[in-house]
């Protein structure tokens, strides 16, 4: 025991045990240094007012698995000092358990990380600048080439303005990847890992990039397997950023014919499924071997290339790094002069969602009667969900913040809560935890979180306040049907509705698409709710948000810029929903905040173009 004693005193790294109690037991002088108290005070004394693992190694006692965490401790002399700690029960054969905790010092390799890190920043920053330099001249161009193609032009004339616009559209994409490969090699690009629908985002993807294949004189065509493809867990948005990638590259290495973009299921099983992806074009081909050199060295294809196909590689080596991460494969078939495939195999874990909704649930049930609350200041949210849940006989209530759900949670029990996060005078994290914690009719009904913002979810934030689920928004119906299904213990049964039949014809594709609304994208009175309601609440909101831009409250441009990206996406008006969240992100970060105008003023264009639609279509259904 006494050789045991000393291994641990002389040991430069921080040990400790501590009984069933939470109590020191036993610790060298590498941990008590760190409170500045010798091994004896450590011991007597217990050092409560420091042990700030206290309640955290309780936890690890009674759940008896072995944890590990990163720790750090500030030292007199305003320094740092980062440990790799893992602590584990120790169960004795009188049956007293025990913890121990060992820790590791990583100063030196948290250090090294930090200056790559503020590297990798630097590099971000002055990427930032030069792409903000680069994308406004360039996007003068294809406005101002765009103008002349409207005129009255001869062959070779509009051939011209045909290779100008593939040119800066290149360009555009050049900063992007020089940055996302910056990312990789440092391994600070990160991937989400959120339930999607592959084929949505796919035909999304597919439809932004048609006006581009168009004015080459192409056609761009997606098809869909006739399998199902189940919600799955995955980053839809490095999904698509594939394929924008290997569109683009058909695109630039095609001067006539046609792009299909296909899907088909590889594999699957109860848990997971394998899809296959492939972009095929009628370009100029290359041979696998020269693919692979491509992936390799960023060498052109070869230098008989003509220069409008002239090209680094680069995004080919970020499609293979991405599809990679994430445990695929990518791969090419083709000849010289006769095209190219493009495939790529990604795993996916089937959502538990999907899962839900593939079992056979007990019969005899449905959702009429249920009471459910929902939290959401944004009033075109508000219509949609409501409307939505009507067509299950849905009794729904709305709260318009926190505050007024505390009030409404005191008053009367619910089945279910739908909170929105984001929201003024109470937010929703706030408000769940005080349901939880304060005495209320609901302190045990579901909560699911509504939030529009994938990037930013924090499951741990989310469980420590009392969720029970999230939704992304804006949301899949049926996502939204089998959650309340799932929570309530209730089978899905939607009353039968009639309804006029709106025209989805009346409408240009390009500039809203009311098609992810489900069934209510074919009620008549539903969408000229939906448009009136745009008409009466948007233009308002752009001022206040032009107002908080010029005062330079972006705290206000975060929050206003949040709810307006939700009704923007909800009727996929895409340019302006991206443009709000690039908004959204460069207010809450500070950085880059010269860019802000430019968005809102492409928020604003398109908003004037939509609401000059929906006053015509209102006139004429009048």
């Amino acid at each position: 025991m006494e050789i045991t004693k000393q291994v641990i005193e002389t040991n430069p790294n921080p040990v400790y045990v501590k009984n069933e109690l939470g109590k020191f037991v036993l610790a060298n002088s590498a941990y008590a240094a760190l409170h500045d108290l010798s091994v004896e005070e450590l011991l007597s004394h217990g050092a409560s007012n420091l042990d700030y693992s206290h309640e955290r190694d309780l936890e690890i006692l009674a759940s008896g698995e072995t944890a590990k965490a990163e720790e750090y401790y500030r030292l007199k002399n305003g320094g740092k000092i980062w440990y790799q700690t893992t602590k584990m029960p120790l169960k004795q054969q009188n049956g007293v358990n025990y913890l121990l905790s060992i820790s590791t010092d990583i100063t030196e390799w948290k250090e090294a990380l930090q200056a790559a890190t503020e590297s990798v920043k630097g590099k971000e920053t002055f990427l930032a600048n030069m792409t903000n330099e680069i994308v406004t001249p360039i996007n003068a161009i294809i406005g101002m080439a765009r103008l002349v193609k409207k005129g009255f032009l001869n062959k070779a004339q509009e051939e011209y303005l045909n290779i100008i616009l593939s040119i800066a559209d290149n360009l555009l994409c050049m900063p992007n990847n020089i940055l996302d490969y910056e990312r990789i090699n440092a391994g600070a690009l990160g991937m989400e890992f959120i339930p999607f629908n592959v084929s949505s985002t796919v035909r999304d993807t597919v439809r932004a990039l048609g006006q581009s294949a168009n004015e080459q004189g192409l056609e761009l065509n997606c098809h869909e397997t006739t399998e199902n493809i189940p919600i799955v867990e995955g980053d839809p948005f490095r999904l698509s950023q594939i394929l924008i990638n290997l569109i683009k590259n058909a695109i630039k290495f095609t001067k006539k014919g046609d792009i299909t973009v296909s899907t088909e299921v590889a594999a699957r099983s109860s848990k997971s499924i394998t899809l296959e992806f492939c972009v095929k074009d009628t370009g100029i081909g290359m041979t696998a071997e020269k693919f692979e050199s491509l992936l390799r060295s960023f060498n052109q294809e070869n230098s008989n290339t003509p220069p409008l196909f002239a090209g680094t590689g680069l995004g080919l080596t970020i499609c293979k790094s991405l599809i990679e991460s994430q445990g695929g494969r990518i791969w090419v078939e083709s000849e010289p002069g006769r095209g190219s495939r493009f495939y790529f195999q990604i795993p996916f874990l089937i959502s538990e969602k999907a899962i839900f909704e593939e079992a056979e649930p007990p019969a005899n049930n449905n959702l009429k009667g249920l009471n459910l609350l929902l939290v959401e200041d944004n009033q075109v949210n508000q219509l949609l969900t409501v409307s939505q849940l009507e067509e299950c006989d849905v009794n729904v209530d709305v709260a318009l913040d926190g505050e007024d759900a505390l009030s409404k949670t005191r008053e009367k029990a619910y089945d279910l809560i739908l909170m929105d996060i984001q929201m003024p005078v109470l937010d929703g994290i706030v408000a769940t935890s005080r349901i939880r914690k304060e005495y209320n009719l609901n302190n045990n009904t579901p909560i699911v979180a509504f939030t529009a913002n994938a990037h930013k979810i924090d499951l741990g934030q989310y469980k420590s306040a009392g969720f029970t689920d999230y939704l992304l928004k804006p949301y899949n119906k049926t996502n939204l049907f089998l959650t309340i299904s799932k929570y309530t213990g209730q089978l899905l049964k939607r009353k039968p509705v009639t309804r006029g039949k709106f025209n989805m014809d009346a409408r240009p594709a390009a500039l809203y698409d009311f098609s992810g609304l489900g069934d209510l994208a074919n009620d008549a009175a539903f969408i000229r709710k939906m448009q009136q309601l745009f008409i009466d609440t948007v233009p308002g909101q752009l001022g206040e948000l032009h107002e908080a831009i010029q005062q330079q409250d972006w705290d206000q441009v975060v929050y206003i810029a949040h709810r307006l990206k939700s009704t923007f996406g909800n009727i996929k008006i895409t340019a302006a929903a991206d443009a709000l969240k690039k908004m959204e992100s460069v207010a809450r970060s500070g950085n880059e905040l010269h860019q802000i105008e430019e968005l809102f003023k492409e928020v604003s264009q398109a908003t004037e173009k939509v609401l000059h639609v929906f006053s015509d279509l209102l006139q004429q259904t009048a």
